[in-house]
């Protein structure tokens, strides 16, 4: 329940590019522009990290962004996030939806 922030692994790919976060297991996505890529990292890092925190999982340390070891046609960046935003976020539209369903139930 905090903001991270946590080194990206971008490559470029022939349609775009494909981004990893090699600190945290199965958490990846692709996009087909870096403007695309890095909202896209944003999301499913934000995703990862409240899943963890949801779970109560340990979250590990992010790496140092020079530590990363990377090939010739990748770069890493930060990707920062904050899960308490996205918990107000997401929370917010599953009550409103969970509401208009009891509504709409009610009223039929």
């Amino acid at each position: 329940m905090a903001n991270y922030a946590y080194p990206a692994i971008f490559t470029e790919e022939e349609n775009g590019y494909s981004i990893r976060f090699p600190d945290l297991e199965s958490c990846y996505t692709s996009a087909e522009t870096i403007n695309d890529g890095i909202a896209m990292a944003e999301d499913v890092l934000c995703l990862t990290l409240y899943w963890l925190e949801k779970e109560e999982k340990e979250i590990p340390s992010p790496a140092k962004v020079n530590d990363v070891a990377h090939e010739a046609n990748e770069f890493v960046s930060l990707v920062a996030c904050d899960t308490d935003w996205y918990r107000r976020f997401y929370d917010s539209k599953v009550v409103r939806i969970c509401n208009e369903i009891t509504y709409a139930s009610c009223t039929a």
